[in-house]
């Protein structure tokens, strides 16, 4: 039985571009130092002293630079090409986390949190056209898998390794993350070839793809409505980024450690699970239906929240909102892939992580500004709700 399944773990590896794994280094090595966007609402409120409404304020800023960063990638991508914008975007992220420790100041945190999410997106819509003019239709999905394995494994020693670094002190959390940043750009140039296809080899069908979605993402409705419902999936999810630390840090009175270490189980189980996982349902159902599934994951993993018994509930959520998340991303993302052939690309992947970026800015608002009002349980509800309603706007957008 163990023979099999790690022949199979073996195989789902198998026959994945070279330039994939190279790219998925250049992310691991940069995800391997973002301790502060786990950290910053403990930061701002427990170590600047912000109130909790102000802290989301700021943390909306984040959202908004993502935003901002994400449309202005893909239009430098689609004019420069994606080898120099990936570049940049790294080195000026590192730059601005080394200053960010300095600030004390609620604007100026409001101003540089905006910097930091706009110099870390403009990364994004270029480094997706890198994936999608690399892999082959037959592997797109596992290649989409393997570069978020590499995400996952620096979440998963993100989490637990910033958490020990407050001990020592705050500041240390900027020095590493932004110093990764820049030996990401830096392992960037080491890996990845300068000159790469602007174009992959494709087939009459996908040929014929290609011309249909050569028209600005803007003109396109099905995709826009795509976009829209992964934006409402993406302010479920990333309540674990923004208030469910905060939640376990009130509600269960757990260390930035412990929060950490459990944080980093999220990333394990997608480290170990999604390859596999996605190899073997790979083609056999449409994606959308497994990102349907993964939504009502979603809507269980917060609605685990509202059990009695910290660790169990903790560990519950984080267990199925893990499976939900490997449901949801690798197939929406090759759905994005798959539809972003054309001359257009690097708009189409601004779009798709644009979508990601408004759900950054309301996400936080969202969160925060309903437990001033109503209390965590307010918001776990709202959350399973509004999961279970972005689920029946996918089964639409199916029948359409």
């Amino acid at each position: 039985m163990l023979q099999k399944l790690y022949t199979h773990w073996i195989e789902s590896y198998r026959g994945i571009p070279r330039v994939i794994w190279y790219i998925s280094i250049v992310s691991l090595v940069n995800r391997c130092g973002a301790f502060v966007i786990s950290f910053l609402a403990i930061y701002m409120t427990k170590k600047l002293g912000f109130p909790l409404e102000q802290a989301g304020y700021v943390m909306t800023c984040f959202g908004v630079g993502a935003l901002s960063g994400a449309f202005i990638g893909g239009k430098l991508t689609d004019k420069f090409g994606y080898y120099p914008v990936q570049f940049w975007s790294l080195m000026l992220n590192g730059l601005v986390l080394l200053l960010m420790m300095a600030v004390r100041d609620i604007w100026i945190m409001g101003l540089a949190v905006f910097s930091m999410s706009f110099s870390s997106e403009v990364f994004r819509p270029a480094n997706s056209v890198a994936m999608a003019q690399h892999c082959e239709p037959h592997t797109r999905t596992r290649s989409i898998s393997l570069y978020r394995m590499a995400v996952n494994l620096g979440w998963t020693l993100a989490p637990a390794l910033g958490g020990m670094l407050v001990a020592f002190g705050w500041e240390y959390l900027f020095w590493v993350d932004g110093l990764t940043c820049i030996a990401a750009a830096l392992t960037l140039l080491w890996l990845l070839p300068r000159k790469t296809p602007q174009t992959i080899v494709q087939n009459e069908e996908e040929s014929e793809v290609a011309k249909i979605v050569s028209i600005s993402p803007y003109r396109d409705r099905n995709f826009l409505l795509f976009a829209l419902l992964t934006m409402l999936g993406a302010v479920v999810f990333m309540q674990i980024m923004w208030t469910i630390p905060l939640f376990w840090e009130k509600a269960y009175a757990w260390s930035e450690g412990k929060i950490g270490k459990m944080l980093a189980l999220n990333g394990l189980l997608v480290f170990f699970i999604e390859m596999p996982l996605v190899h073997r349902l790979e083609g056999r159902a449409p994606a959308l239906g497994y990102v349907r599934f993964g939504l009502i994951l979603y809507a269980v993993s917060f609605a685990l929240c509202l059990l009695p018994g910290a660790l169990i509930a903790a560990l519950l959520f984080t267990i199925v909102i893990s499976f939900g998340e490997m449901f949801v991303m690798p197939f929406s993302s090759n759905f994005v892939f798959g539809r972003s052939e054309g001359n257009k690309q690097g708009q189409y992947m601004a779009v798709y992580t644009m979508a990601y970026s408004v759900a950054n800015i309301i996400a936080p608002f969202l969160g925060t500004q309903v437990i001033a009002a109503w209390g965590y349980p307010t918001l776990w509800y709202l959350i399973t709700v509004l999961a279970l309603l972005t689920c029946l706007g996918f089964w639409w957008m199916g029948k359409r």
